[in-house]
């Protein structure tokens, strides 16, 4: 659903206004970062694709006709790029990841050496997701997308995209187990 701040700053941005594509940025930019870091495994190409998606946002200003949700428009465009730059780089996601983009308040430096080391497993492990698992595990916990969006969006069943996360699930806890296990 769009937000009346939303419907506004997309309003203004299609007349113009650069201060409206600035707060969608700093109202999305970290949720996106954080999908994107998440589907890529690399914080370059995380970085290329948030500002490729408002590259384009603001190339497209002015002819703007965004009605339902402008996170789901957003994580749309995002998907799509990382697609692309991960085709056209064709690897799997395996660079360990210090740093998700999400600022919190201090925590204790064992508690911040535990979540570095949960952030690292978790992401090493879903390196290790197909990327069609990957993208439903994502746009599920990241983008609070329900599996009828997911599915419009993926343009698969809405049993597809719920067998997906089952998989994608059940993949990063033998993943985790494996870890937890092996004392990495």
């Amino acid at each position: 659903m769009l937000t009346s701040e939303d419907r506004e700053w997309i309003r203004q941005l299609n007349q113009g206004d650069r201060e409206a594509w600035r707060r969608i940025y700093e109202k999305y930019r970290v949720r996106l970062f954080t999908m994107a870091l998440a589907l890529t495994g690399n914080p370059g190409l995380a970085e290329d694709c948030l500002h490729d998606v408002f590259i384009r946002l603001a190339e497209r200003a002015g002819d703007l006709k965004i009605r339902s949700n402008l996170l789901a428009y957003l994580t749309t465009a995002l998907l799509n790029r990382a697609r692309d730059i991960l085709r056209r780089t064709v690897r799997q996601v395996s660079e360990p990841i210090e740093d998700l983009g999400c600022a919190a308040s201090a925590p204790s430096p064992l508690d911040q050496l535990i979540r570095d080391e949960q952030t690292a497993a978790l992401v090493r492990a879903l390196g290790q997701l197909p990327l069609e698992q990957r993208e439903v595990f994502i746009l599920h916990n990241q983008a609070r997308m329900t599996f009828r969006g997911i599915a419009h969006q993926q343009r698969i069943s809405i049993r597809t995209a719920h067998s997906r996360y089952r998989y994608a699930i059940e993949k990063l806890r033998r993943h985790l187990n494996v870890e937890i296990n092996h004392g990495r």
